[in-house]
């Protein structure tokens, strides 16, 4: 009697599934095997692939490998049939075309079976089989949709198969408590991101700035992915299941980084496309895409050659030509403008009351977190110290000392840099704070040290978007209400006026350089 040989197919779809799941499978298909006199000409195992496909690296050297061999075969074993596939309908098929082309029959060795396609009865086994498999892969998926929607639309918890926090959060806890805390720095970068995309800076340029501040997450869509996401306002996204709706639903026990006004202000303007097209900065040019034409098309800028060939820089109008005009002077123009639009003092006391408790309330927090740290730094230099004792004496081998100390060494770095930082003095942080705010009522000076980017978003806000300039004179339906004090200084000196034809029912209010209002007057 000629002696049967087989070829053997293990798999396990998950890291998390049970360590001894192959192992396991080995033993069962090679007990049948031995038992059966059954020689075992090949194995191939795929680990961390799913069965729902047969797109699995070893199943697809398993089929050409019974293509150039099958004469050679007899059985192709699995452990049970839904570890070969638990797609009821193309396992079956691919099945019947092994046996029918090649003569190889399947064997489910935990079950002691050897199916025959050609026979009704075995074929109709080996199909529940499949179709049981199949239908326990439903009910679990079932459970694991059920029990994460639950989770997240019932309970709030936070769910995400990413092994890293959203940028702006870290991990506290672990298993069932663990959840996300607010990473005070991360956060600070975040805000930035929402504060700078609303003030009208393109995306790249918003990358450009955070990065600066640390910001470490790569790709085209970065700032993007950080805008889109609701969890820093406080939500996550449920997918429907069942009958039961998807959508947007609270996170219990969490700290959101951005108020729901301004995520909501960030969707809407995601949604006009005119806010999509890239706008190149440049600092000759820093008011290239704020300031409009009196014809309301946003001037251009770009450097000009005149009759002796000297290049200048123009601001234009691209579409009806009525502005050319030289930056220089403008850029001057806008500078004395500034020079007598002030804060009000009472706002700057406010804000510097208000900065002052913030900083208060972070300073805390740092204090907090450091001796949080501190005590982290004395555990694991402890640890540390531990695992070199145990090496000294022989009480551990090599591997567990190197393991343990690679993974001891970078945290105590870690842990060295952030005490470093968290250990400022308090005293010199209140001191900067208090000589940048009195800055504030020279607007001239802070128009000057800002970047680009800021000149812009300053711009964007001081005028909503509607600053323009005609017959020589910077123009605007709209103000700040705090720099409204200034107006009639600055109309006296053609510096800025207000359009009254196109204000639409704005009120403005005379008075002052310290912002004192007397009466309201409908202009």
């Amino acid at each position: 009697m000629l002696q049967k040989k087989g070829i053997r197919y293990l798999r396990f779809s998950r890291d998390k599934q049970s360590f001894h799941s192959i192992e396991r499978q080995d033993q069962i298909t090679g007990q049948w095997m031995s038992f059966n006199n059954v020689d075992i000409v090949d194995t191939f195992k795929d680990e961390g692939h799913t069965a729902r496909t047969f797109d699995r690296p070893d199943i697809k050297q398993l089929f050409e490998f019974i293509k150039r061999n099958h004469r050679g075969i007899d059985y192709l074993v699995v452990a049970e049939l839904t570890l070969f596939s638990r797609e009821a309908g193309d396992a079956i098929n691919m099945v019947k075309k092994i046996q029918s082309e090649y003569n190889i029959r399947i064997v489910s060795a935990g079950r002691g079976t050897i199916y025959d396609c050609l026979d009704h009865n075995s074929f109709f086994m080996m199909g529940l089989e499949f179709l049981l498999g199949h239908s326990e892969n439903i009910k679990r998926q079932n459970d694991i949709n059920g029990g994460i929607y639950t989770a997240k639309a019932v309970k709030g918890k936070w769910i995400h198969g990413g092994k890293r926090a959203p940028y702006g959060y870290q991990f506290e806890g672990s298993g069932e408590n663990r959840h996300l805390m607010v990473n005070t720095e991360e956060a600070f970068v975040v805000i930035t991101i929402y504060e700078n995309y609303l003030a009208g800076v393109p995306n790249y340029k918003v990358l450009e700035e955070v990065k600066k501040l640390g910001f470490n997450r790569t790709g085209n869509s970065a700032i993007q992915n950080i805008l889109n996401n609701p969890i820093y306002y406080g939500f996550q996204y449920v997918k429907p299941w069942k009958e039961l709706k998807g959508g947007f639903f609270p996170l219990k026990n969490h700290t959101p980084i951005i108020d729901a006004d301004t995520w909501h202000k960030v969707q809407e303007r995601n949604k006009r496309s005119s806010d999509k097209i890239r706008v190149l900065l440049s600092d000759d040019f820093p008011l290239r895409g704020v300031l409009k034409c009196h014809c309301s098309v946003m001037l251009t800028g770009a450097p000009s050659r005149n009759r002796w060939g000297n290049y200048y820089n123009y601001y234009k109008c691209r579409i009806s030509g009525h502005n050319n005009l030289r930056a220089e002077i403008i850029h001057d123009q806008l500078l004395e403008a500034l020079k007598y639009i002030s804060l009000p003092k009472r706002v700057i006391e406010n804000i510097k009351t208000e900065s002052a408790q913030i900083l208060d309330i972070n300073l805390k927090d740092n204090k907090r977190r450091l001796q949080k740290r501190e005590k982290e730094l004395d555990q694991s230099c402890d640890q540390l110290e531990s695992i070199e004792t145990k090496w000294i004496n022989n009480q551990i081998g090599f591997e567990t000392y190197n393991r343990w100390h690679s993974q001891l060494i970078p945290k105590i770095g870690s842990l060295k840099a952030d005490i470093e930082k968290l250990s400022e003095d308090e005293n010199d942080v209140y001191l900067l704070l208090q000589n940048q705010l009195d800055r504030l009522s020279d607007l001239q000076y802070v128009y000057t040290i800002a970047t680009t980017t800021q000149k812009q978003a300053f711009i964007r806000q001081g005028f909503d978007n509607r600053l323009y300039y005609q017959n020589r004179v910077y123009r605007t339906p709209y103000i700040l209400p705090i720099f409204e004090h200034n107006l009639l200084v600055l109309k006296e000196k053609r510096l800025l006026e207000l359009d009254e034809k196109k204000m639409a029912g704005h009120k403005i209010p005379p008075g002052g350089a310290d912002g004192s209002r007397t009466r309201l007057i409908q202009i």
